[in-house]
C-alpha cells in the first residue's frame, strides 16, 4: 500500500513538472522584446556609412522627400543672382490711391539722374499764378530734401507765347541766375504786371520779346555780353526742342504738374493741396528710391 502511494507521488509530480514547459516558449520573445525595441531606436546610428550623393533605403519612409535630402549647396551663380536682384518696391502709403492722388503714365520715360537718385520734374509757365503760389513752398521744400532727390524744372511749351517764356527761363539757366532771377520773373509778371513776353495783333513780337528781356536782365546784373552770348543760342534753341518734346511725351496739359522718377504724374488739386503735394512726392520718391 505504501508502495502505490509513493508511486502515485511520483506521477503527480511528473505532471506537475510537464504542465509549466509549454511557458517557457512565450517567455522567451518577451524576454528578447526589450533588446530588439533598444536596437531599433538606435537603427541611425547602427547603420553602415552610404556612399556620397547615394540616397538611403526608402523602404518604410513617406513619399515625400526628407529634410536631408532636399538640403543642398547654393551654386555660385545662383548666389551672384540672388545678390543683384533688387528687392521689392515698397509700397506707397496707403494715404495715397492711384487713379485719385497720382497716375502712372503708361510708359515710363528715361530721366536723366544717376542710378541711387530720383528725378522730381516741376512743370511750370511763368504766366500761370498758380506756379508763382507754389513757388516758395517749392524753394523751402527744395532746401530741406534729401540730396538723393533731384529737382528738375521744366518750362512747357504749348505755343508761340510760353515758348518765349521758356528761351527766358533757360537763358537764366545758362547764366547761372536760377536762384537769384527765376523768383524775380515771377514777381515781374504777377506783382509788377510788366509782361515779358509781348503780344501783338495775337502774335508774339520777337523784337520786342528780346528787348524786355533784355532790359530785364540788365537791370539784375546781367551784362550785354553775356545776355548777347546765351539769348538766341544754339544750345537755348536745342533746349527749346527738348522742352517741346517733353511737353508732348509727357502729355502735360495744364500747370504747375509734378513728374516723379518718369513714371507718376500729380498736382496740388490731386494731392488734396501744396502741403499734402511735398508728402506726396517723398513718398513716391522714396517708393522708387527702394525700387532701384
Amino acid at each position: 500500500m505504501i508502495r502505490l502511494l509513493i508511486c502515485a507521488l511520483a506521477g503527480t509530480l511528473l505532471l506537475a513538472a510537464c504542465g509549466k514547459q509549454p511557458a517557457a516558449p512565450d517567455a522567451q520573445p518577451q524576454a528578447e522584446a526589450a533588446p530588439a525595441a533598444q536596437h531599433s531606436a538606435a537603427a541611425p546610428e547602427a547603420e553602415p556609412p552610404q556612399p556620397a550623393g547615394e540616397p538611403k533605403d526608402p523602404t518604410g519612409s513617406s513619399d515625400g522627400e526628407t529634410v536631408e535630402a532636399t538640403t543642398v549647396a547654393t551654386s555660385p551663380v545662383a548666389a551672384a543672382v540672388a545678390a543683384t536682384t533688387p528687392a521689392p518696391a515698397a509700397a506707397v502709403s496707403s494715404l495715397w490711391k492711384e487713379g485719385e492722388n497720382f497716375t502712372v503714365f503708361p510708359v515710363a520715360q528715361p530721366v536723366s539722374t544717376p542710378p541711387g537718385s530720383v528725378e522730381i520734374v516741376e512743370v511750370f509757365w511763368y504766366g500761370c499764378a498758380h506756379c508763382y503760389a507754389l513757388e516758395p513752398q517749392l524753394e523751402a521744400w527744395e532746401r530741406s530734401k534729401p540730396a538723393w532727390q533731384q529737382l528738375k524744372r521744366l518750362p512747357v511749351i504749348w505755343n508761340e507765347v510760353t515758348r518765349e517764356d521758356a528761351r527766358l527761363y533757360f537763358t537764366i539757366e545758362g547764366l547761372g541766375l536760377i536762384d537769384k532771377l527765376h523768383p524775380e520773373v515771377f514777381r515781374e509778371l504777377h506783382v509788377r504786371a510788366r509782361p515779358l513776353t509781348v503780344v501783338a495783333n495775337n502774335r508774339v513780337d520777337t523784337a520786342a520779346t528780346e528787348a524786355a528781356a533784355r532790359k530785364f536782365l540788365l537791370s539784375h546784373g546781367v551784362s550785354a555780353e553775356d545776355f548777347g552770348r546765351f539769348y538766341r543760342s544754339f544750345s537755348i534753341e536745342n533746349k527749346l526742342r527738348q522742352a517741346e518734346n517733353m511737353s508732348r511725351r509727357y502729355m502735360l496739359d495744364h500747370t504747375p504738374m509734378i513728374i516723379v522718377q518718369g513714371k507718376y504724374v500729380t498736382d496740388i488739386s490731386m494731392a488734396g493741396g501744396p502741403d499734402k503735394l511735398f508728402q506726396l512726392i517723398n513718398d513716391l520718391a522714396t517708393r522708387e528710391r527702394g525700387a532701384s
